[in-house]
Parts: structure tokens; C-alpha cells; sequence
């Protein structure tokens, strides 16, 4: 690899590094897998991308495969921002705002700007991007939109896919896409075009011609695979292929810049909390609340406030209602209003429902300071991220759908795996749009948990399949979910995928391994001998 990294110094503005201990800090993400790259490129600009991106393509013409992995803060549970090859690392350069138009609240960005950095500065204009209201600080947006990030507030205002107004992506041969949404008249100039950018117009009207027949079949909310081709082609014969990029994960092409669509949002949330005795009352009360129309509907397994106690982290509202009776079930609502009246409103209809309900206890506040209601939605880093090296959960749980309808039978057939696994599997998700996520514990030094992890990645597919669910409804399969993900779904619609793939990555450069497939002895090999945090130590974990 030194050879190809003197030739890449030779040729792009950014710094390139083959140095053993720089792979090996960016060997992990936030999963449970390790792979350490050959090389990392630190890009300056869209240029660089462009001319590795070319190189790759080149040297995959001669039968010689250079894979490329575009990483962020490195947040990704799923094993999507590691990889052989090149590291692509977009937060030490990319990382710059560069316009705000107040009036179409539209903001010009580079992928490695953090989401703390971005909503700082649309702070100072009144508006942020509410799809990013819970994900992490120092990870970059990049990776939000390559991870399809949804969130607390999606379903008020739409995961991260309904934010973006355009892309631009450098593909795999180096050729840059801007993405927008072109009429029929323009879409066909675009497939009369020569090149690879007429090659992917070409490529993609012909999938969903051929494909018709399971394109209608895909929920909207399913993000697996490449799905979201099914977003693409509207019936007035409009043309965007910007939902493809959401959720791709690096494997279509490499985001270089994005304009991005904020929102007004109100500096103060009416915040109540319900700690319930009984989990079947507790889902029962998501019906009741979810008809307020709230922001924020959370729902929390009690064991997770539990486990917070016993690190020391204590939440006043759960330990009151603890001296009552024994919780078990959290459920955290929010009214995010400009109106005072209409937030104390809300949050006086939250207690007419429930404040004199037998097993309920109830806490509410809207003050313009921190809350400790507000807080308790961070509750699951300490099942999550507990003190003992070594140990931890994974992310890769996380982003599955349950119907409403279907969710007691889940979590009653969840309880029965969880007693004959013997491990805990407190729950936890966003009950407006019925995303969820597990917390199990695993000590990956052990080949027991190693072997449990896998295992249980398998069983909770099958459990969310035969529950009328999706696997992967936010952040992406990566590596780890996509075996699972892609057994329980149509063989055609998986040929589909592998079709998309194939039209923008034709010498599979991008990513190989994410969002294909894998061997499960070959990840088996790529599992970490730990709960490894220390690479986003220094900004949080």
C-alpha cells in the first residue's frame, strides 16, 4: 500500500496515511465489528474524492479491487463506516458550512460538519433540522443521511430523507451527481447523455420498469436494501434519485456536499413523564397519547431506569413512582409548540387522561431550563455503555418496526426469547412511528456472547418478521443485519437490490460487504474481543 499511498500524496490536496496506529483507531466503529483499513485518505475537497474514486475504478479495471469506505465520526453500529481498502474520513476537512437562505431556510453543507456544529449555527436563525433531535453531537451529517437517520421527532416531521433538497455525490468512477427532482422531458435527456451518469439514469428507469411488480410492494418506511428505488419515479414521470443516497451507506456513491431543508423550532418542549406499573397499560396509553399529536412519544422498558439506578444515575419522577409500586414501563411525551398556552394544554390533557388512573404516576414540567424529563431520554446509555471494559450493547438492535396492533404479542414473544437466551432485553423506541430497539449486554472477550450476538441478530429477524414488522426501518444493515434482514423478504426484491448495486458500483469498489449478504463465519471473524468505545471517547460514548 505504500506505493498507492505515495501515488494518492502525489495527486490530491489531503493527507494520506498508512501508519499502523492510525488504521487501527479507525478499525472500529460503534459495533461490534473490526476490520482495519489498508490506507486513510483525509479528502479537502470534492476533488479528492473524485480523484481516489477514479483511481479505484482504474486499478478495479485491471482486476485489482481497492475497496473504498466512507467514514464519519465512525457512529454506525452495523460495521458500514469499516472496511479494507481506503478509509475515506470526512470530519477532518469536509466539515464546513457554507450558506444559510434564511427565506427558503435552505443550508449549504459539506459532510463531515458535525450535527452539534449544524444545529449551533441554524440555532442563531431560530431553526434546526429536526430529523437530527437525538442523534449524537459529534457525529457528522453525512452519516445521518448515509445511515437514513429518523428519530424522536420523525414522526412529527419526517426522518431525515424528507430534510434534503439536494446531493451531491461523487460516483464510483469519480464523475459527480447532483441530485434533484427533473421532469420527464429532462429525464430523458439525461438517458440520452453519454457516460456513466447516462449509464445510471439508463440503469435505474430500467429497474423500475422491470421491477414494477414488487416496487408497490414495499412499505415506506422500509429502508432495507435499496428500497427506497421505489421513491425515485413519480406517476407524473418525475425523476429524483436522491432517496437512493439515504440510507445507501457509502455503497452507491460518496456524498460531497448537500443543501439540506430547516425548520422553525420552538427553544422549549412541555415534557411529561408516565411511569406505569403495568407494561400492557402502558402500551394501551400509546393509542391515548399518540391522538394529542405530540413531538415526542417514547416508550421505555422500567429495567432500563433500573439499571441507570444502580450506576448511580437516579431520575426523581421513576423513584417517587418507585416508592408507589414496582414500574414497568417509562413512557416520555413532549409537546414542542411556540404557544405556552398550547403547550400547558397539551400537557393538561396528558393528565386528565392519566393523573388519577390507578399504577400510573405522572410528572410533568415546560421550563425554559434543562429537565430532568427531557434527560431521561439518554436513560439507555447506561445499559448501553455500562462501566465495565469490555462490555457494552450494540446499536445493531436498533430500528426495527412493529406495527401498534402487533406490539403486545412482540414483546410477550420477545419476554419468551429473552428466558430461553437467558439475557436481558429491555426495549425501548419511538411509538409515533413504531420504531424500536433492544438492549442486550454482551462480554465479546467471551465466544459464548460472540456466538449469542449472532445468533440473536437471527432470532430478533425472525421474531420482527413473523410480527407483520421490518427489520430495517432507520440506520441501516450494514454488514452484521443484512443476512438476517435479506432472509426474510422476496427473492426478487432482493435480486432488485443487487441490480441497483450493480448500476452504480460495477466493479464493487464502494463498500463491499455493506448492504450485501454476508458469510456468517466471515463476520464471525470480524467481531471485536470487546466493547470497544475509545474511539469516540474523547467526544462522548
Amino acid at each position: 500500500m505504500s506505493k498507492i499511498a505515495a501515488y494518492l500524496r502525489g495527486h490530491i490536496s489531503g493527507e494520506v496515511s498508512t501508519r499502523d496506529d492510525v488504521r487501527e483507531a479507525l478499525a472500529n466503529d460503534m459495533g461490534a465489528l473490526s476490520i482495519k483499513p489498508e490506507l486513510v485518505v483525509y479528502p479537502r475537497t470534492t476533488n479528492d474524492i473524485r480523484k481516489v474514486a477514479r483511481f479505484a475504478w482504474q486499478l478495479a479495471e485491471k482486476n485489482h479491487v481497492l475497496p473504498l469506505t466512507v467514514r464519519g465520526a465512525g457512529t454506525d453500529s452495523t460495521g458500514a463506516a469499516i472496511g479494507k481498502g481506503a478509509a475515506i474520513v470526512t470530519p477532518a476537512h469536509l466539515n464546513k458550512v457554507f450558506e444559510y437562505d434564511a427565506k427558503q431556510k435552505l443550508v449549504r453543507l459539506q459532510p463531515g460538519v458535525t450535527v452539534g456544529a449544524l444545529q449551533s449555527a441554524l440555532a442563531l436563525n431560530g431553526t434546526s433540522i429536526l430529523s437530527l433531535f437525538g442523534a449524537q453531537s459529534y457525529g457528522t451529517v453525512g452519516g445521518a443521511v448515509a445511515s437514513a437517520v429518523g428519530g424522536p421527532l420523525a414522526g412529527k416531521y419526517g426522518t431525515i430523507a424528507q430534510a434534503i433538497d439536494q446531493l451531491e455525490v461523487v460516483l464510483a468512477n469519480g464523475d459527480v451527481l447532483q441530485t434533484k427532482r427533473i421532469n420527464k422531458r429532462e429525464l430523458n435527456k439525461r438517458k440520452g447523455e453519454q457516460g456513466f451518469v447516462g449509464d445510471i439514469y439508463r440503469g435505474v428507469d430500467g429497474i423500475i420498469e422491470e421491477y414494477a411488480d414488487v416496487l408497490g410492494k414495499i412499505e415506506l418506511n422500509d429502508i432495507t436494501g435499496y428500497g427506497s428505488i421505489a421513491d425515485v419515479k413519480r406517476k407524473d414521470g418525475s425523476f429524483d434519485l436522491t432517496p437512493l443516497f439515504v440510507g445507501s451507506q457509502g455503497t452507491l456513491g460518496v456524498i460531497s456536499e448537500m443543501i439540506l431543508k430547516a425548520d422553525f423550532r420552538s427553544t422549549r418542549t412541555g415534557i411529561c413523564a408516565l411511569v406505569f406499573a403495568n407494561n400492557n397499560a402502558a402500551r394501551d396509553a400509546l393509542d391515548a397519547l399518540a391522538n394529542l399529536k405530540p413531538a415526542i412519544l417514547e416508550y421505555f422498558d422500567a429495567t432500563l431506569f433500573d439499571t441507570a439506578a444502580r450506576a448511580g444515575r437516579t431520575y426523581k419522577f421513576y423513584a417517587t413512582a418507585s416508592e408507589q409500586f414496582s414500574p414497568e414501563s417509562v413512557i416520555i411525551v413532549g409537546f414542542d409548540e411556540f404557544n405556552n398556552r398550547q403547550r400547558a394544554k397539551s400537557l393538561k390533557r396528558v393528565e386528565k387522561l392519566f393523573d388519577k388512573q390507578e399504577g400510573v404516576a405522572l410528572s410533568t414540567d415546560d421550563s425554559e431550563g434543562e429537565s430532568e424529563l427531557l434527560e431521561a431520554l439518554e436513560v439507555t446509555h447506561y445499559t448501553f455503555a455500562p462501566d465495565q471494559g469490555g462490555v457494552g450493547g450494540n446499536e445493531i438492535f436498533s430500528g426495527f418496526y412493529i406495527p401498534t396492533a402487533r406490539l403486545e404479542d412482540f414483546t410477550s414473544a420477545l419476554r419468551a426469547l429473552s428466558e430461553h437466551e437467558h439475557i436481558a432485553l429491555p426495549l425501548a423506541g419511538h411509538a409515533i412511528t413504531n420504531t424500536y430497539a433492544i438492549y442486550p449486554s454482551f462480554a465479546l472477550h467471551k465466544v459464548g456472547d460472540k456466538q449469542k450476538l449472532l445468533k440473536l441478530i437471527d432470532s430478533l429477524a425472525k421474531l420482527i418478521y413473523d410480527h407483520g414488522g421490518i427489520v430495517i426501518a432507520e440506520g441501516g444493515e450494514g454488514r452484521l443485519k443484512a443476512r438476517a434482514a435479506y432472509d426474510g423478504i422476496d427473492s426478487r426484491v432482493v435480486e432488485m437490490f443487487e441490480a441497483v448495486r450493480k448500476v452504480f458500483d460495477p466493479y464493487g469498489t464502494l463498500n463491499p460487504g455493506v448492504k450485501q449478504p454476508n458469510d456468517v463465519r466471515s463476520i464471525a471473524t470480524q467481531l471485536q474481543d470487546g466493547s470497544d468505545r475509545a474511539g469516540i471517547a474523547r467526544f462522548g460514548v
